[in-house]
């Protein structure tokens, strides 16, 4: 073949099409011999017959954005039963004499869905671009250069490699990755009581790892993770055997059986072909320990920035499918989607406010109360209020000032929806005039909204304003009584809400500046705004084009994929406030009490409070284990998650209808609880 012909070929059936050269250049890099070129060639023909006669469109994307992919992510995944409770695994293991476990991705975790990704921190570290694709590259080449059989090389080896390839000293290299590893590994949960129970009982404990790093680190390694001592430990790169090819195994059972084979084994690991069938083939007993995050990743969003995402699905992955334990769906449901939010909420909030100078930061009921919980939890020692405020009460509350909105409110979204008028009288706080209303309109207290009687409605209310506003009066002392305290001592705030429009914000603003006449500024936080599918999407516009309000998932300025995409008529807005809910009722209003003193008026108990507490206790415990696992990414102000990959995990659940209709069946929203 001549090298015309052979660069035409290669530019035909590598280089055309984009995704299919970067999967062809990166399992070239990863193979050797002609075995490896073979498979490549087979792997070649596959895509490129896949792009043109299976119309496969994701191959025109060098990178692999798999969300649309994954359709079976959903609460409800935790469980697994491929896997066994630890007593049943103990039970077993005691049959056997020699007994060995690997060590990654089963005595020891790391919290990212794919060992490599430990190298973006090596990258950070150096401040060298693609470092995680270059460490991995130079083990590809220290491996080929190692040649032999097994191909198992040493870290040095591979630092002399990167070395050469970035200027990175390979000592001070060697010792950064060692550093990572001993900062990021955890010992897996599960296997803890195992190797207790085991150890009582005599048994002899070997590990037994394909690994570059040094027998010493992993000794010290293991012991400092709380794993304690094995009586033996059989690394590939000491070796240079490997469990891979089987020589690793053969050597266990020389080195503890002076190979006569009297004794029984057992080998416990997560890898199917170097774990289970080459463990079997030598001689042992395997038993397969499901990889936590090969397990997990295939319901993880993988459509997010890439540490964010690494991040997110190590700790996910590790939470639900490290152990044999179940959790509720409500449970799940907030930590799978609210946990994520959450933090990138609060952490936006709180960048935000440093920003902007804001003295306090008010976390506005209901929606707020477990946005609190996260923000005192990441930031104890800033001011912060939960503050107990609602949009019917602002409402009233706003009635001389803000006419038109307390008119919309009240009567023209109701209309149609078979409300009756009493119902409508009642949540304006105007029980006294529907007698009066009545007969000056000629109706029924019983008769349903309607366009026509909507607008009747609003000119009886304006002929009757004066009396209208007196009944307001009190409640707007009791409010302002409340406020000011709640303003004493600072002159701005940052009102925190989930969504949608801004207009407890904005109403906030207006009672301090408008009715209460105080110098305090009240800045706005939704985490999203009115999108594109509402009749008025642009309604707080003005606030966030002046700064004054600013949004964190989307809005018309940012992220404007998602802004387009979120649709309240597909419940969308729903299923982002259940993960903010609470269990304490909503508020009715205010008055005062014998004392002089301000009190709260509430509405019927939640009935669904069991569900809601579930939800957040998944949010919290999301919560914790980022702050166990990436705690010094808070303290150091860095990793900010973006709004695009916090609605990331979510944007799989509103995707996916059957997900939500087991949500639905344990949950009913009250979605006529502003009209009673």
């Amino acid at each position: 073949m001549t090298e015309n012909l052979r660069n035409r070929i290669y530019r035909l059936l590598v280089n055309r099409i984009p995704g299919i050269r970067a999967r062809y250049l990166k399992m070239r890099q990863d193979s050797c011999g002609a075995a490896g070129r073979l498979w490549c060639f087979a792997a070649l023909v596959w895509w490129n017959f896949s792009w043109y006669f299976l119309r496969r469109r994701d191959l025109l994307c060098p990178v692999s954005y798999g969300y649309y992919e994954r359709k079976r992510q959903m609460p409800g995944e935790s469980d697994n039963p491929e896997m066994e409770e630890p007593d049943a695994l103990i039970s077993k293991l005691k049959n056997y004499d020699v007994i060995s476990f690997d060590i990654f991705d089963t005595l020891l975790l790391r919290p990212f869905s794919e060992p490599s990704e430990l190298f973006y921190f090596l990258g950070i570290e150096f401040s060298c671009p693609d470092l995680r694709r270059i460490r991995q590259e130079a083990e590809s080449e220290a491996r080929k250069r190692r040649g032999g059989k097994s191909g198992e090389v040493t870290l040095s080896e591979i630092w002399d490699e990167m070395e050469r390839l970035t200027g990175i000293p390979a000592e001070k290299g060697m010792e950064a990755e060692r550093e990572l590893e001993r900062k990021y590994c955890l010992a897996n949960p599960y296997f803890l009581p195992v190797l207790e129970a085991l150890r009582k009982s005599g048994r002899s404990l070997v590990v037994t790892s394909d690994m570059y790093l040094e027998t010493e680190f992993l000794k010290d390694l293991l012991e400092r993770k709380g794993l304690g001592r094995f009586d033996g430990y059989y690394i590939s790169s000491e070796y240079r055997e490997s469990k891979h090819r089987g020589g690793l195994y053969r050597i266990v059972r020389m080195e503890t059986g002076n190979g006569r084979g009297k004794k029984k084994y057992a080998h416990v690991g997560d890898n199917v072909q170097a774990d289970l069938r080459m463990a079997r083939r030598a001689g042992f007993t395997a038993f397969l320990y499901p990889n936590p995050q090969k397990t997990g990743n295939r319901y993880r969003p993988m459509d997010m920035s890439p540490i964010t995402g690494a991040m997110y699905r190590g700790i996910v992955n590790i939470r639900l499918h490290s152990e044999k334990k179940k959790y509720g769906y409500f449970y799940e449901y907030g930590y799978l989607y609210g946990g994520i939010l959450a933090i990138g909420y609060c952490r936006f909030i709180h960048r935000y406010a440093a920003e902007k100078k804001i003295e306090r930061i008010w976390f506005l009921a209901r929606d707020g109360e477990i946005l609190k919980k996260v923000y005192d939890i990441l930031y104890p020692e800033e001011e912060t209020d939960y503050v107990l405020w609602s949009r019917n009460v602002s409402t009233r509350l706003l009635a001389d000032v803000y006419r038109y909105d307390y008119f919309q409110r009240f009567l023209f979204q109701k209309v149609n929806q078979g409300y009756r008028l009493e119902q409508i009288f009642s949540s304006m706080g105007l029980g006294v005039l529907l007698d009066d209303a009545c007969g000056r309109m000629e109706c029924s207290r019983r008769d349903r909204l309607t366009e026509d009687l909507a607008r009747r409605c609003r000119e009886y209310l304006l002929s009757v304003w004066e009396q209208v506003s007196s009944i307001y009066s009190e409640e707007r002392l009791a409010a302002g009584r409340y406020l000011k305290r709640l303003a004493e001592g600072s002159g701005s705030a940052a009102a925190v809400d989930v969504g949608w429009a801004g207009s407890g914000a904005a109403a906030l603003g207006r009672m301090m500046d408008q009715v209460l006449h105080l110098p305090f500024t009240v800045y706005g936080v939704v985490m999203g705004t009115n999108t594109a599918h509402n009749l008025s999407p642009d309604v707080s516009e003005g606030f966030f084009f002046s700064g004054q309000m600013e949004s964190y998932l989307f809005s018309q300025q940012k992220n404007r994929d998602l802004w387009k995409y979120h649709d309240l008529s597909r419940k969308h807005n729903l299923y982002m406030e259940l993960l903010f809910t609470s269990a304490f009722p909503s508020l009715k209003g205010f008055g005062t009490g014998t004392d002089g003193e301000t009190v709260f008026r509430f509405g019927r108990k939640e009935r669904h409070a069991r569900e809601i507490r579930q939800i957040q206790e998944g949010i919290l415990d999301y919560v914790e284990d980022y702050r166990r696992y990436f705690g010094d990414l808070l303290s150091e102000g860095t990793g900010e998650i973006s709004g695009r990959d916090a609605y990331a995990p979510i944007l799989l659940f509103l995707g996916d209808r059957k997900a939500q209709r087991r949500l639905e069946e344990g949950f009913c929203w009250d979605t006529d609880q502003n009209v009673e």
